[in-house]
């Protein structure tokens, strides 16, 4: 059996910057109120900022996207969000196929979107895309580095390829 898997990170230098921000933003508004506050106070503030600030930061640094195909269907999640986990299986699949895809232009940007609605990517970075059209309506782009390696998978396992 001959499976697709691929990992991709957010490595980039902006979500950096925003991790730093969120961190003196949360940091130094508690600093700001707590300055001339009683002790009891000053504690409580920084315990608060430090219960938001630490799982933000984590889920932030450790945001991946986690695709695999292989002989049951398409399955993608953007970890550590457990709510983007989708199983696609083969029977369910109308067609599937890579293509090029503009994220900024198509979707607004990178990241987890389309919520809520049946027209959805899941993409870190780059210009290509497995383009998943399920029989119910359903609409996921999911972003990719190995395109190449991810169609030959496809052309193997689907009955519905592009």
């Amino acid at each position: 059996m001959k499976i697709f898997k691929e990992k991709q990170f957010i490595k980039r230098w902006w979500l950096f910057m925003f991790i730093l921000a969120i961190i003196l933003i949360v940091v130094g508004t508690a600093y700001y109120t707590t300055r001339e506050a009683e002790e009891d106070t000053a504690v409580i503030i920084s315990v608060i900022s430090l219960v938001i600030v630490i799982p933000l930061v984590f889920a932030l640094a450790y945001t991946r996207l986690e695709t695999r195909i292989d002989e049951e269907g398409i399955s993608s999640e953007f970890k550590p969000f457990k709510f983007t986990r989708k199983l696609y299986k083969w029977n369910e699949i109308e067609e599937c196929y890579i293509r090029k895809v503009d994220a900024r232009r198509e979707f607004g940007g990178w990241g987890i979107r389309g919520l809520g609605s049946d027209k959805k990517a899941y993409h870190i970075y780059g210009t290509n895309g497995i383009q998943v059209k399920t029989i119910t309506g359903e609409d996921l782009l999911i972003g990719t580095q190995r395109p190449r390696a991810a169609e030959d998978i496809i052309h193997l396992y689907s009955p519905h390829e592009k």
